[in-house]
């Protein structure tokens, strides 16, 4: 049985990966940190505004409906910290077709869940080789 912590974790991934492909700016945002740190291959973003003006470019190009999926989540959630592992499957933007690795680090502040760390990665060439 997933804990209560766990469930929290859960719904804010799905949520934030729903507003996303809804293009729900205000939800994209809701849930994360003003010092959040992204690593979104191979930038580095920090704080909340740097965030915010990485949705620029996602949005600019349109190409039909948006998907944004995530899949095969893990979750590790304690009192206070919480760590999310999973799949992602991206399509219909200017940074789509494109399947990616997320993680994601997440504080508890205020009895609040924020997300503080963002990291999108994609497989390297040997990776594709060895597990295709």
């Amino acid at each position: 049985m997933a804990s209560l912590e766990t469930e929290q974790v859960e719904r804010i991934v799905r949520d934030w990966a729903h507003s996303v492909s809804t293009g729900d700016r205000k939800g994209i945002l809701k849930h994360h940190a003003a010092d959040l740190l992204m690593f979104d291959f191979p930038d580095v973003f920090e704080g909340i505004n740097a965030y915010d003006g990485t949705w620029d470019f996602f949005y600019a190009n349109p190409r039909g409906p948006i998907t944004y999926e995530p899949s095969d989540l893990r979750i590790t959630a304690g009192e206070n910290v919480a760590f999310v592992t999973c799949k992602m499957h991206c399509d219909g933007t200017s940074a789509g077709p494109l399947e990616f690795r997320l993680t994601v680090g997440l504080e508890k502040r205020n009895d609040q869940w924020l997300i503080t760390h963002e990291h999108h990665s994609v497989p390297t060439i040997e990776e594709r080789f060895i597990n295709p």
